[in-house]
């Protein structure tokens, strides 16, 4: 079921059992969006809106999240949901974005169907296999999965909206409120059960070698060292990947300096062939 607010075609996709919320707008090639952790469609507002003027884009909502179903009991894998949501839009050879965790779920589904995806961009990447958390952010993720367990899901926020990922960010007072409105009605699902979604075997670190799909590298000055560990690992290991450094952004890049964002996309996109 879909209806049609400010401009945009909104609706639930009924999926490998679960419903998906998504917003769709414009014509053209399509964009693929997906969120990082704790977020939401909306952080890509500033992306959806400009470049719809000349693009099909998709923001969704991943399993837990935002307006999309919670997780049941059952495996499910990210980059076979962002298939299945395409099959049921109709649409092919996207360019699959994704932000911090997200651009790796991306990274999964232009690996496993590169007969849907044309090209892959990465903003702030986070989740490739083989370079560890730092002990910081290790420490994070434990005080917040005990915050949420034996205190609330309200003092685990706390920590985690005040984490280094976010703190540069919130320097600019809008996207400040931005994040502050997501992770609001973030529903904390994941920091009190054991997700069981899995990831691609044999795991997508394993495998850049074998990605054809051309790739767009976008990192914050400002992100953490294991991000940009991430950054340097995929531009090693992707055969003519492009890069775009933003000296000023942190981990929110695409909401901190949204035109320059915007800019790469719509030339990387242009420069995708089918």
């Amino acid at each position: 079921m879909s209806s049609y607010q400010h401009g945009a075609e909104t609706g639930t996709a009924e999926v490998n059992g679960t419903r998906l919320y998504y917003e769709a707008r414009g014509t053209g090639r399509a964009l693929l969006f997906l969120h990082g952790f704790t977020l939401d469609h909306r952080m890509w507002n500033q992306q959806t809106e400009a470049l719809a003027k000349t693009h099909k884009v998709v923001s969704y909502d991943a399993r837990g999240f935002g307006r999309s179903d919670l997780p049941s009991t059952e495996t499910y894998r990210h980059y076979e949901d962002a298939a299945a949501l395409c099959d049921h839009l109709g649409i092919d050879r996207v360019i699959a974005i994704g932000h911090s965790i997200g651009a790796h779920q991306m990274l999964e589904f232009a690996l496993n169907r590169p007969d849907l995806v044309a090209g892959w961009v990465a903003i702030c990447m986070s989740g490739l296999a083989g370079i560890p958390f730092t002990d910081d952010l290790t420490k994070m993720f434990g005080a917040v999965r005990q915050a949420a367990r034996e205190k609330s899901i309200e003092a685990a926020k706390t920590i985690w909206g005040q984490g280094r990922w976010f703190a540069p960010a919130r320097e600019l007072p809008a996207v400040a409120a931005e994040l502050d409105r997501m992770l609001a009605e973030y529903s904390g699902w994941h920091w009190t059960h054991d997700n069981p979604a899995k990831g691609l075997e044999p795991p997508a670190a394993e495998r850049l070698a074998d990605l054809r799909a051309p790739a767009l590298i976008i990192m914050g000055g400002r992100d953490l060292p294991y991000n940009h560990a991430q950054r340097d690992a995929l531009l090693a290991r992707i055969e003519g990947a492009s890069v775009l450094d933003l000296p000023r952004a942190s981990h929110m890049a695409n909401m901190e300096e949204p035109d320059a964002v915007n800019r790469a996309i719509t030339e990387f996109a242009h420069k995708v062939t089918d």
